[in-house]
């Protein structure tokens, strides 16, 4: 079985995702929502479609994380 990298995972707290949609709402966060850390995204050095742009836009419009992520399940 193949390993394959998560989308993003946290340099302090070592937490990860894998879908899509929560690599571009923590890209719009800039931190991990649980520990506040460092993200590290798999496709930090490749042109991703929606990453031009969004670390300027997270600073101009700055968010909650639930505004991003959306409501939590239960």
């Amino acid at each position: 079985m193949t390993s394959t990298r998560p989308a993003v995972s946290c340099t302090a707290c070592a937490r990860t995702w894998n879908s899509a949609s929560m690599a571009e709402g923590l890209r719009l966060v800039g931190a991990c929502p649980r520990c506040g850390g460092a993200l590290e995204f798999a496709d930090a050095g490749a042109d991703a479609p929606g990453a031009s742009g969004t670390a300027q836009a997270a600073s101009e419009h700055e968010l909650a994380p639930h505004l991003v992520l959306g409501i939590p399940r239960r």
